[in-house]
């Protein structure tokens, strides 16, 4: 079910709270169990990560899990190949540094889906937020397993991307429940879970408990 891109913004600005169904945590024949455990537990947009996996298995996977999301209103992100967002009607891609070109991926996916684009330093993010994006990842905020060769950027990192990106930022890398409590305090409003989200022991209440803990920060900025 293709969904109108007003929808995709609307759901965009109101999300919080993103989570990564990645294959290097979890194991194909498990994506779908994981998946259901997210979409009861509310994350707002889910990104299928799937690296070093052929396309066709990639598609197949990602029609298992698109739609219990649908019907949940929570947006549908595939990670690294536009070409698989088209095919499948996902809601949008996210790119890396290294991957496909911006202005070349919004040629090819046209106006009707999101992109997101992976930043690691403040002058990646500034560029980014001048490319036809919709939002943009930064981080590692933290050391993480997820992309070890990564130097993490800090907390203090957090604030100068807010007060410069008007865009949708969300803060990624090495962020838990132990120390997400410094990450809010820092100024972020929105952030990536990986590991901490997938190695929960009661995935659907770890993210009920991290979107109390977001909309607390949002209230309180307001």
């Amino acid at each position: 079910m293709k969904r109108d891109i007003l929808k995709k913004k609307f759901l965009l600005s109101q999300g919080r709270l993103y989570g990564i169904l990645d294959l290097g945590y979890v194991p194909a024949e498990k994506l779908k169990a994981y998946s259901e455990q997210l979409a009861e537990g509310r994350v707002d947009i889910l990104q299928l990560r799937a690296k070093n996996l052929e396309k066709k298995k990639i598609a197949d996977l990602a029609r298992e899990i698109q739609s219990s999301l649908v019907e949940k209103e929570i947006l549908f992100i595939i990670n690294d190949y536009p070409d698989i967002a088209l095919e499948i009607e996902a809601d949008g891609v996210h790119l890396g540094q290294e991957d496909m070109p911006i202005e070349q991926a919004r040629k090819y996916l046209g106006e009707e889906f999101l992109i997101g684009k992976s930043t690691h330093t403040l002058s990646q993010a500034l560029t980014a937020s001048q490319e036809p994006v919709d939002y943009i990842a930064f981080g590692p905020i933290f050391k993480t397993p997820t992309k070890p060769d990564y130097l993490p950027v800090g907390i203090e990192s957090i604030a100068a991307v807010k007060e410069r990106i008007k865009k949708p930022v969300f803060f990624i890398g090495g962020i838990n429940k132990e120390n997400i409590s410094l990450v809010l305090s820092a100024g972020a409003d929105r952030i990536v879970m990986v590991s901490a989200l997938l190695g929960a022991k009661d995935i659907p209440e770890f993210c009920r408990q991290m979107r109390n803990l977001l909309s607390l920060k949002g209230l309180l900025a307001n």
